[in-house]
């Protein structure tokens, strides 16, 4: 007869005693600093279906590139077995990773892949196929319990009639579009629900000063993580401290911060 107390004494803990790793979801256009703040997590992986990476020389991450949705399992399983030097994991790109599910499951090359000529249910068969995917491989990374996850996504406009909460009767006018993660949206469903933050990325224009080096050095473009609750933004987050609505010039450690501390 199994010993259940004895399975009880190893599965039943206390969050509190011992803090699971954030996850995140960063999301925005192309060139608003995703890559970069996926750099700044510390002894980070970085998957990259997008060649983001190379230009992040600064920083100087880990990359692992991923041509295909093959090599997306092979980064986890090796990710999963331990024994690795990285606390963090970033898959920056998960809107192309989504792409080469969709690739994976026509088993074809990207140039021979023709949607609009296929049969509505076989198409709508595909994209559920490629979608549940993209579930299980967030699943997969979300079960690394002692890592950070950082998931980046490019973003796109949505009618709201698009999602299923059509109306906010609290708004103070109808919002007729919102900005949300370029996931498939049954993806996006799940992605949300495994992440304890979801940020849009965005740049500012203006006159900025900032210390650097203990000298004040002034700037012009400012990158922002929105993280407050907007109409028009998928954004949120899950902490015991009130967050800004945005946090200025955002690393890793800046957003721990102010979700573990308020700071």
């Amino acid at each position: 007869m199994p010993d259940y107390a004895a399975i009880a004494k190893a599965r039943i803990h206390h969050p509190g005693d011992r803090p699971r790793p954030p996850r995140m979801l960063i999301y925005g256009r192309n060139k608003r600093g995703k890559t970069r703040f996926c750099a700044t997590a510390p002894n980070v992986l970085i998957l990259d279906p997008e060649e983001g990476t190379e230009e992040e020389t600064t920083l100087n991450p880990a990359v692992w590139p991923i041509g295909g949705w093959g090599d997306v399992n092979e980064a986890y399983q090796y990710l999963k077995k331990g024994g690795h030097p990285y606390e963090w994991v970033a898959i920056d790109g998960v809107t192309r990773i989504a792409n080469m599910a969709l690739r994976f499951v026509n088993g074809k090359l990207p140039e021979e892949i023709n949607l609009e000529a296929t049969p509505k249910q076989n198409q709508i068969q595909k994209y559920g196929q490629a979608g549940e995917l993209v579930k299980g491989m967030l699943h997969n990374f979300h079960s690394l319990r002692d890592m950070g996850v950082i998931i980046t996504a490019q973003e796109r406009m949505v009618e709201v009639s698009e999602l299923d909460d059509v109306e906010d009767e609290d708004a103070p006018a109808p919002v007729t579009y919102m900005f949300v993660p370029d996931v498939p949206r049954g993806a996006r469903s799940a992605l949300n629900a495994i992440v304890d933050l979801t940020g849009r990325m965005y740049v500012v224009n203006g006159e900025f000063t900032k210390k650097v080096g203990g000298k004040v050095v002034q700037y012009k473009r400012q990158r922002r993580l929105w993280v407050g609750v907007e109409e028009r933004y998928e954004t949120g987050h899950r902490s015991t401290f009130e967050l800004p609505d945005y946090i200025p010039n955002p690393t890793v450690q800046r957003v721990i911060r102010a979700m573990r501390e308020g700071k």
